[in-house]
């Protein structure tokens, strides 16, 4: 189950009805998890009404011309106390969808999709929608920005930031829909980029190069009357289609579903990671540490090593790469957010990941190895590098990046002990207009990818950032 209009109480009573043979175990371990998913639902709740009267104040000191440094310190301590609460949430409720869910044939068991219930818990169960105002961002950086802080469903990639350095690095505009409520307090928000291109089409996305983006609001209503702004300006530009990036469903809109999000929860220590794995798999990491291998981690100092792996292994895929200047404004863009993990191999960069984190989760949106050290398992330790570095700096998840269901990549991210979190691409499509096929496995994309194999890599330095800013 999936989606606001469900509750943790509705599937257990649909449970409970439907499987009048439920074991007495069975009902009393689902009574006591809807009793503690009350409390924390209350927690959070009271947290989010103490966000709302901090933002008050912030807009307001803001306006009187105020210091508010006090008061975003109060935010961020706040908006991570929200996180906390939020991730033993969504721990219950994976724990009800275990105890609900129908046995799945082994066979298969790959290909299950571990869905929290609900996905969201919005702040506001009834809104008045002709109380909502919509509008475009201009100059309102900083409430927008303690929104994304205050609010635990929202992503790194909700920032306002990312509109400035995205216009810079590939030149795209943008348009950043908010929404207030009658005390214009923003109570919701929409970022959206367009592409356009003569190769590629007019198109926009919320968010591109990211696995994360979309509406995120206090209510399913304000999340829906931002769409409904969005999709009008689409059809007032004339642009082809909009793709969300959602982790919710949404009614209205169609949708790919082919996509997941590999997601691991981290325990408190290595060694409690390090025993949860396959015998083989830890065989796997130990074997490049027989080698004259280094782990390196840092920030704009290990850029170059990062670019030297990272633009080999996008030729050697088929794959346009982005320009070096993109990850550099992110290093510097977001200092505390982002890092450079790098294994070297007799001292020479043969490995690479670029890492974002936000809200107690880290990301790994880049990561490549040279092929001529695949042998070796480098990216083994590579990976066991990355894991131990989230462990270090207390996150409490690791994002794998995503993946199609059941693929060599799934299964590889599976055997780190990560779980599949259902994504939602959906789309608004201009009269005519067909779901977009933007992907490596777009058929007619073949030829291509098997000549930029072949080409220097020079070459594909080059010319690569002109192709690949217009891929979202």
């Amino acid at each position: 189950m999936s989606g606001a209009k469900n509750t943790l109480s509705n599937t257990i009573v649909v449970f409970l009805k439907s499987n009048p043979d439920a074991t007495k175990n069975q009902r009393s371990a689902l009574a006591e998890l809807q009793q503690q998913y009350g409390a924390l639902n209350k927690q959070y709740k009271d947290k989010q009404a103490q966000c709302k009267k901090i933002s008050r104040r912030i807009g307001e000191a803001k306006r009187e011309g105020v210091p508010a440094d006090e008061l975003m310190q109060s935010m961020q301590e706040q908006s991570a106390d929200l996180g906390h609460i939020k991730t033993q949430l969504t721990a219950i409720t994976d724990k009800v969808t275990v105890l609900v869910k129908p046995e799945v044939n082994d066979s298969h068991s790959s290909q299950t999709v571990t869905e929290s219930v609900p996905i969201r818990t919005y702040t506001e169960t009834s809104t008045d929608y002709s109380q909502i105002s919509v509008a475009l961002l201009n100059g309102e950086d900083d409430a927008w920005n303690a929104y994304v802080n205050a609010n635990p469903d929202a992503s790194l990639y909700h920032r306002t930031e990312w509109k400035d350095l995205i216009k810079t690095v590939f030149g795209h505009s943008s348009y950043y829909f908010y929404a207030c409520n009658s005390e214009k307090e923003i109570v919701g928000i929409l970022p959206l980029i367009r592409l356009t291109s003569k190769l590629f089409g007019d198109f926009m996305v919320s968010m591109p190069y990211f696995n994360y983006g979309g509406a995120i609001a206090n209510s399913l209503l304000i999340e829906q009357k931002l769409l409904d702004e969005a999709n009008d300006l689409a059809k007032k530009l004339g642009v082809n289609h909009i793709e969300y990036r959602d982790n919710i469903a949404r009614e209205r809109l169609e949708a790919r579903t082919e996509k997941v999000n590999m997601i691991l929860s981290l325990p408190s220590s290595h060694d409690i990671l390090w025993d949860s794995f396959s015998s083989k798999l830890r065989s796997q990491i130990k074997r490049p540490m027989r080698e004259a291998t280094e782990a390196v981690i840092g920030n704009t100092e290990c850029l170059d090593d990062f670019y030297t792996v990272f633009a080999r292994n996008m030729r050697d895929l088929g794959t346009p790469v982005y320009g070096k200047t993109f990850f550099k404004n992110i290093l510097e863009t977001f200092p505390e957010n982002s890092k450079i993990v790098i294994i070297r191999l007799e001292n020479k960069p043969v490995a690479a990941a670029f890492l974002l984190g936000d809200n107690k989760m880290l990301e790994i949106p880049w990561a490549s190895t040279i092929k001529d050290v695949n042998h070796l398992s480098i990216n083994m330790l590579l990976y066991w590098e990355v894991l131990k570095f989230a462990i270090d700096k207390q996150y409490r998840t690791f994002d794998f990046g995503r993946s199609s269901k059941d693929a060599g990549t799934y299964r590889f991210k599976q055997q780190w002990g990560a779980k599949a979190k259902q994504m939602y691409w959906h789309y608004w499509l201009s009269d005519g207009a067909e779901l977009p096929e933007l992907n490596p496995s777009n058929p007619k994309y073949k030829l291509v990818i098997g000549v930029w194999k072949r080409l220097p890599l020079w070459v594909t330095k080059w010319l690569g950032p002109y192709i690949v800013k217009n891929l979202p």
